[in-house]
């Protein structure tokens, strides 16, 4: 019996594997951003019964460039955690049920996603398994075209959904933060505090904390008060690309007549960071649906936002505010949605990105334009 998980783009077929498709609830493997999620050490074969002197050994590790680092020991009510998951990590129970060794993870970042192996060990007896886990969502600093702190609270929350986001919570960025987010700016949050992530300690961001890497804070604030706001997207429900055909550049007008041509709009912010969560590497300034230029970038090349990664932003100013005159010419970023389908299996089904499943041992291919798999929890 398995259950298949989702894709990262449209599943519209499945070859090589029969799927009989069990109600029944599975764990989950994947998770948003700052969310938790269960990792399932399901094992081939049980161990024997116990001798009085045995204890059940629960051993997870993460598997990191053919290397293995230690997440989670725990024997005989002792537990050692590694120390890139101190104080996230933990048993569903204190006394894990024989071949059961269920791993929680925590306050879920983006760096968490990989595959984790579990050993279950009594005396001479071992079993071993391995999951996958994927996490979803990505936080980004967004300004008005018009100045930085521009937005009180209500036209904050406006601003990140008008890009296809959703105002992000105060968890969500300290995750974020944990996986490099820097930015000096304060900006709102969906508790109505303000805060800003700062990883590199400098003059003028040191904040509440000196200078101490972290998130500052400045607290819950008045809702009339002004500044910039972190937003946050989940996933992409489509594909983001810069036509191929643009061979010369473009005014704001003729980029979103362009992406017409291939049936498709101009993308928007949130869409643009979702893509580059995705691995959407491209070192052209494009225009976007709010009328900012930017480009994603996922290598490090040294002409491309100084060999540092993410989605650079191209001010008309040089105080880092303005969006460039629609006359300007650049490129362009396109959004195109995807439909999905469905297949014949014993029971017909059709797959939803809206759905959550596990992720786990069994390995079939989804048949998509990228290089992306799915997985079967059996």
């Amino acid at each position: 019996m398995g259950t298949i998980t989702e894709c990262g783009k449209s599943l519209a077929f499945v070859i090589d594997v029969t799927l009989i498709l069990s109600k029944s609830a599975c764990w989950r493997c994947s998770g948003s951003l700052a969310d938790t999620a269960l990792l399932p050490c399901k094992l081939p074969m049980a161990l024997s019964a116990p001798a009085d002197d045995e204890q059940l050994r629960v051993k997870w590790t993460r598997v990191e460039a053919g290397t293995e680092k230690v997440v989670l020991v725990a024997q005989g009510g002792a537990v050692k955690v590694g120390q890139d998951f101190m104080g996230r990590v933990s048993l569903p129970s204190d006394a894990p049920e024989m071949g059961e060794a269920a791993l929680a993870v925590t306050g879920l970042r983006a760096s968490d996603a990989g595959r984790y192996k579990c050993e279950v060990t009594r005396g001479m007896e071992d079993r071993r398994s391995s999951a996958i886990l994927s996490v979803r969502g990505v936080v980004f600093h967004y300004r008005a075209n018009t100045s930085r702190y521009s937005l009180d609270f209500s036209a904050a929350a406006e601003a990140c959904l008008s890009v296809d986001a959703a105002i992000a919570t105060p968890e969500q960025l300290t995750a974020a933060f944990h996986d490099g987010l820097d930015h000096c700016d304060a900006g709102w949050l969906a508790d109505r505090s303000v805060r800003y992530p700062i990883t590199q300690p400098r003059p003028g961001c040191e904040g509440d904390l000196k200078s101490r890497p972290g998130v500052r804070t400045y607290g819950i604030r008045l809702a009339t008060e002004k500044y910039d706001v972190f937003c946050y997207v989940e996933k992409l429900d489509g594909e983001v690309f810069y036509p191929p055909s643009i061979s010369d550049k473009l005014t704001l007008q003729e980029a979103a007549a362009e992406c017409r041509k291939h049936d498709a709009v101009l993308a928007s912010p949130g869409q643009l960071f979702a893509a580059w969560a995705a691995g959407l590497n491209q070192c052209d300034y494009g225009w976007l649906s709010d009328g900012s230029v930017r480009y994603p970038i996922n290598a490090p090349w040294p002409q491309c936002g100084g060999g540092q990664l993410g989605v650079r932003t191209l001010y008309k100013y040089e105080n880092q505010t303005g969006y460039p005159d629609p006359e300007d010419r650049h490129g362009a970023y396109c959004f195109k949605g995807q439909h999905f389908t469905s297949f014949n299996s014993p029971t017909d089904v059709t797959f939803s990105l809206d759905a959550h499943f596990c992720v786990f041992e069994v390995v079939i291919r989804c048949v998509t334009s990228g290089e992306h798999f799915c997985f079967v929890k059996s």
